[in-house]
């Protein structure tokens, strides 16, 4: 039973904890064997799964059980059976198997819990590498396994039970005497201990208690018609909560790790993200844990090693042992210009769900912190435009929403090299700049809300003049060293459109180039036109499609009452998630046209489940709903448009500050969407309201809107 077949079958095993590797082997035998893999389910917090010996010999021309009366140890093929239940908790891990044998009255059959535990670091293992020498303290059904170096106070306790147990050198030993029909349960109790900061018993039944609370305080979603979406929706919903860090201070703990396998761990981007697109189906919870630890984390001097500056905020944090000796900057670094700006527009997300004002207040001073921070680091020529450009020998080239290394390309497919300026970047901050402002208006602070939306109008004026390709019908890419627009056709203007940045006489020819079939692939909007010489469908950022990406695009054009581009995105979205298994579609996949090909391709080594990728999901329920809350005014605004495939929702226990609300969504046959409120708890109006900023809503259209029942 080797650790693989729990890990999914990745490139790497082991059983990991703060991304080091307790255990390298995990992996019951039976006389020195494997048993045979016959069925695995998967859980929230469990993974079960059958096994049989011996395994099956087939020979001559019959079927599958030709050669099932061959002996193996006195034993018939398929002769005993185990059944395993692995349980996953914040800092331990409990393997549980029932045993029995069929086809004897009573065999004796040695079996052994073979262990090796390495405590390499994440990046070690997944590059195939090793980590460190391990001590063993063993004793009567238990060992210890330590790790060797000086300066990683970790170890691994195993407790095995059920037998009597004896520790030989690699493995915990045992025979067990079975007989007909009788099972014989096993356990082995792992727990992982890291004396610099220890999780207990009592501490892991907190958190899981936590993680109760908001899994049972998370709206549902119900779907006559629809169940398999609604499956979806949820199942993405649970993996965001089983994404939890569950570590660190208390208020902490609902913060998701960016993905699995290859980055659990915190990364303010990926986790602020996915926390502000899953804030309609959870309140915010998630979203103010997320932000709690960036606050702690902020950046406080100038440490070129980490690309941390006064007001920037990390990046990503990591507590694997090579973060942990310094042997990178990762345990706390700060190359990335999105994170910043993320933070202050979710400040906006949270508010505008749960209208808490001290909330508001305790995160204010590191929303102005950002700013300053953007202004004085982030625009580090004056320019009026932030670009990046990476100090430590060890971080990322590029820091933008595309921060691979080959990730920025101009239009004749080679390499744009850094400072650059990059559109999205520019978007984020001027979003930044007017939810700051509106904050500050609500906080009584009026000669900065005036300041800060008339640096938003400024950066509009001057984006719109220099980033925009008449000629293309597209906005550049970005501006290079020389201040010169860098004309490759990319995703990035897509998040553009979200944050409200571009003209709104430039957003039609804009929406039309980037559903042009050189970027729009039938499954999502290709992060580069496939007529650029340096597109490639399996790259990166070369010509991959990214779910988050193409959510926050359906998001931005719902903004703008696109609703027949909406459908479009949305109905692409949905077709790709149903190709995985509960929606877990990776956190990239290929370019290929659909028209071509009926499958989109997958990119390698992708995380599965993705945070953002299954955020996407909630986002979409919410650009379909027009979900537009207003806590502080106990008001929340809709504006239904439903596909075909999706005719009919409701939303149960939807919270937009205090109280509490039932929804009920439906198309008519003219497919117009309507709503009707089935229940209230609490002080809220549902009122209907096309989005913020639709093109074709006038003032009497909204006065019309308010004016209907439903």
């Amino acid at each position: 039973m080797d650790a693989e077949a729990w890990c999914g079958g990745g490139t790497f095993s082991g059983y990991f904890f703060r991304e080091a590797r307790h255990l390298s082997v995990l992996r019951l035998e039976l006389f020195d064997e494997d048993p045979e893999l016959g069925s695995i389910a998967e859980g929230p917090q469990t993974i079960e799964a059958s096994f049989l010996y011996p395994p099956v010999e087939t020979r001559g021309g019959g079927g599958s059980g030709s050669g099932g009366a061959t002996l193996r140890h006195g034993l018939l093929a398929r002769g005993v059976d185990l059944s395993a239940c692995w349980r996953v908790r914040p800092a331990s891990l409990t393997v549980r198997v029932r045993i029995a044998v069929r086809a004897h009255d009573e065999v004796e059959v040695p079996v052994a819990w073979r262990l090796a535990a390495d405590f390499a670091d994440l990046q070690q293992a997944a590059a195939g590498h090793g980590g460190f020498d391990a001590r063993v303290e063993a004793s009567d059904g238990a060992v210890v396994l330590g790790c060797e170096h000086p300066e990683l106070p970790l170890s691994t306790r195993v407790v095995a039970g059920g037998a009597d147990w004896r520790w030989s050198g690699d493995r915990l030993e045992a025979v067990l005497i079975l007989r007909r029909q009788e099972p014989v349960d096993l356990v082995l109790d792992v727990r992982a201990i890291d004396d610099a900061d220890p999780i207990t018993e009592t501490g892991e039944d907190e958190r899981e208690e936590r993680l109760a609370q908001w899994r049972a305080g998370a709206a549902r979603l119900i779907a006559p018609g629809g169940d398999a979406f609604v499956e979806l929706a949820d199942s993405a919903l649970e993996d965001l909560g089983s994404l939890a860090l569950l570590d660190g201070p208390r208020q902490e703990w609902l913060a998701p790790a960016a993905g699995i396998p290859y980055y659990p761990a915190f990364f303010a981007r990926d986790s602020i993200t996915a926390a502000w697109q899953a804030a309609c189906l959870d309140g915010g919870e998630l979203l103010a844990a997320a932000q709690a630890k960036a606050v702690r984390l902020i950046g406080r001097r100038e440490d070129p090693w980490r690309d941390e500056q006064p007001g920037r905020l990390v990046q990503q944090a990591r507590r694997g042992p090579l973060a942990r000796l310094d042997e990178n900057p990762f345990g706390r670094y700060y190359g990335d210009y999105a994170s910043p700006l993320m933070f202050v527009i979710s400040l906006g997300q949270s508010f505008a769900w749960t209208g808490d004002r001290r909330a508001l207040r305790d995160r204010w001073p590191a929303a102005m912190a950002v700013l300053e921070w953007a202004r004085r680091h982030g625009d580090s020529d004056g320019d009026g435009y932030l670009e990046y450009l990476t100090r430590s020998p060890q971080g990322p080239r590029h820091q933008g929403w595309k921060d691979s290394d080959n990730a920025v390309v101009d239009e004749r497919g080679e390499q744009v090299e850094p400072p650059f300026a990059s559109c999205e970047l520019q978007g984020y901050w001027y979003a930044a700049l007017q939810v700051a402002a509106v904050l500050a208006a609500i906080l009584g602070r009026w000669r900065a809300a005036r300041r800060l939306w008339r640096e938003a109008s400024e950066l509009e004026s001057r984006f719109n003049r220099d980033f925009w390709l008449d000629d293309e019908g597209m906005l550049a890419f970005g501006l290079d060293a020389d201040m010169l627009p860098v004309r490759t056709l990319t995703s990035n203007v897509g998040h553009c459109l979200a944050s409200g940045i571009v003209a709104r006489r430039h957003i039609p020819r804009l929406v039309d180039r980037l559903f042009s079939p050189e970027l729009f692939s039938g499954w999502g909007i290709r992060t580069l036109s496939a007529d650029n010489p340096a597109y490639n469908p399996f790259d990166y950022h070369l010509g991959t499609v990214w779910p988050v990406e193409n959510s926050t695009i359906l998001f931005g054009l719902r903004r703008y009452g696109l609703d027949d581009r909406v459908l479009e995105l949305a109905s692409a979205l949905w077709e790709l998630g149903r190709l995985w298994g509960r929606g877990r579609i990776p956190e990239c996949v290929g370019g290929l046209d659909r028209d071509e090909w009926g499958h989109p391709g997958c990119y390698p080594h992708s995380n599965v489940p993705q945070a953002w990728n299954q955020s996407a999901w909630p986002l979409l329920v919410q650009s379909l709903l027009g979900l537009q809350p207003l806590a502080p005014l106990h008001v929340l605004a809709v504006s239904p448009l439903l596909p075909d495939w999706l005719p009919e929702l409701e939303v149960r226990g939807l919270r937009v500050g205090r109280a509490e609300v039932d929804l009920r969504f439906w198309r008519n046959r003219k497919g117009r969407g309507r709503f009707r409120v089935l229940r209230r708890r609490g002080r809220l109006r549902v009122i209907r309201q096309p989005p913020l900023d639709d093109l074709g809503t006038g003032l009497a259209g909204r006065l019309l809107a308010l004016l209907s029942r439903s």
